[in-house]
C-alpha cells in the first residue's frame, strides 16, 4: 500500500542520513593535519597562538566530545565561525554564498534537461534515421569527454583567444554599476561560459535516457492502439512523451538534490564564489564547521530529491504504491 511505500522509504531515509552525518563528521579529520598547523604555517603564527586556536575550536579534546559539539551545533543552527575567514560565522558565510550556486546550477539544471529531452526525443521518435545516429553519436562522444578538460578548453578559445567572456569570478571585480540592469547583464555576461561547459558536458545522459525511454515507450501496446485507431501521429508522440519523460524527469530531480555541492568543479575551475568553490577551500584549509555545515545541507538535499523521484514514481506507476513488503 502507498502508506508502507512512504513508511519504508522514511526509514531508509533515517538510515542513510545517520550514516551521512557520521561520516560528514569523520572523513575531514581523517586528513593529515589540523586547521590550526595549516594556518600557522600560511601566517606564521606563534606556538602559543596555534594551542590558543586548537583550544577555542575544540580541537585539543577526546573524539568522542568533538562529535557530541558537532551534533549540537548541527541541529541548533549554531554552525560556528569559519577557521579560514574566522571570525565569520559559518551560517553567514554559506547563505552568503548560496544564492550564486542556486543561480549556476539553477540555470544549467534547466539548460541541461531542456537541451539533452527535446534531443532524446527527437531520436527516440526518429529511430534508425540519420537524426538519430548523429544525436546518438555526439551524445556518447561528448558524455566520454572529461568535463574540467573541456571547461579550460573554453577558457582559452573564448577568454584568452576571442576574449568574448571572462573566465573567473561572477561580477567584474572592482566594477560600479549604474543600475540593476548593467548589474543583471554583468552576472549573465560571467555565468554564460560555466553554464555552456556544464551544458555540453551534461546533457548527453540525458538525451541518451529519453531517447532509449522513447524506443520503449513506442513499443508498448498501447501505441500499437493507437496507431491501429488511426490517431494523427502528433497525437500517438504526445502520448509517448507523457509516458517516456519518466526516467529523465527522475534524473532531474535527482540533479536538482545535488545542487549544493554538485557546483565543487565547477566553480573551482572558474572561481565562481559560490559553495562549491566555498567547499573547496574549506578542504583545503580543513576548515571542519563550514564543511560540516555544507555537507550537511547537501545531505538534506540530496534525501530529499531522491524522497520525491520516489514520490513521482508512486504517482505516476501505481504498481509502485503495491510494492511486497520484505
Amino acid at each position: 500500500m502507498l502508506r508502507h511505500f512512504l513508511l519504508s522509504r522514511l526509514l531508509r531515509m533515517l538510515v542513510v542520513f545517520f550514516i551521512i552525518v557520521l561520516l560528514n563528521f569523520l572523513l575531514p579529520r581523517a586528513m593529515p593535519g589540523d586547521p590550526a598547523s595549516i594556518l600557522a604555517n600560511e601566517y606564521n603564527l606563534p606556538v602559543e597562538t596555534v594551542r590558543i586556536l586548537r583550544s577555542m575550536w575544540k580541537l585539543d579534546r577526546p573524539l568522542h566530545e568533538q562529535f557530541v559539539a558537532y551534533i549540537e551545533s548541527l541541529f541548533t543552527g549554531q554552525w560556528g565561525y569559519s577557521y579560514k575567514y574566522f571570525p565569520r560565522a559559518v551560517y553567514e558565510l554559506v547563505m552568503e554564498r548560496l544564492p550564486w550556486t542556486l543561480l549556476l546550477q539553477g540555470t544549467t539544471s534547466l539548460t541541461v534537461s531542456t537541451v539533452g529531452m527535446l534531443l532524446g526525443v527527437l531520436a527516440g521518435w526518429r529511430r534508425g534515421t540519420r537524426a538519430d545516429v548523429s544525436i546518438t553519436v555526439s551524445a556518447i562522444l561528448v558524455y566520454a569527454v572529461p568535463y574540467y578538460w573541456l571547461a579550460l578548453m573554453l577558457q582559452y578559445a573564448f577568454g584568452y583567444v576571442l576574449r568574448i567572456f571572462p573566465v573567473a569570478h561572477a561580477v567584474t571585480p572592482g566594477a560600479v554599476h549604474a543600475s540593476f540592469l548593467e548589474y543583471a547583464a554583468d552576472v549573465l555576461w560571467h555565468l554564460a561560459l560555466p553554464v555552456l561547459a556544464v551544458t555540453l558536458t551534461a546533457y548527453a545522459s540525458y538525451t541518451l535516457m529519453t531517447r532509449n525511454s522513447m524506443v520503449d515507450v513506442l513499443e508498448e501496446d498501447f501505441i500499437f492502439v493507437a496507431r491501429a485507431k488511426g490517431l494523427p501521429e502528433r497525437i500517438v508522440m504526445k502520448h509517448a512523451v507523457r509516458n517516456a519523460l519518466l526516467p529523465p524527469l527522475t534524473m532531474l530531480a535527482i540533479r536538482l538534490g545535488h545542487i549544493v555541492g554538485g557546483a565543487v568543479i565547477t566553480e573551482t575551475v572558474f572561481s565562481y564564489p559560490g559553495v562549491g568553490y566555498l567547499i573547496y577551500e574549506s578542504i583545503i584549509y580543513k576548515d571542519y564547521p563550514v564543511l560540516n555545515a555544507a555537507f550537511f545541507m547537501l545531505a538534506i538535499t540530496v534525501i530529499a530529491a531522491n524522497f520525491a523521484a520516489d514520490l513521482l514514481y508512486a504517482a505516476v506507476d501505481p504498481r509502485i504504491r503495491y510494492v511486497r513488503r520484505g
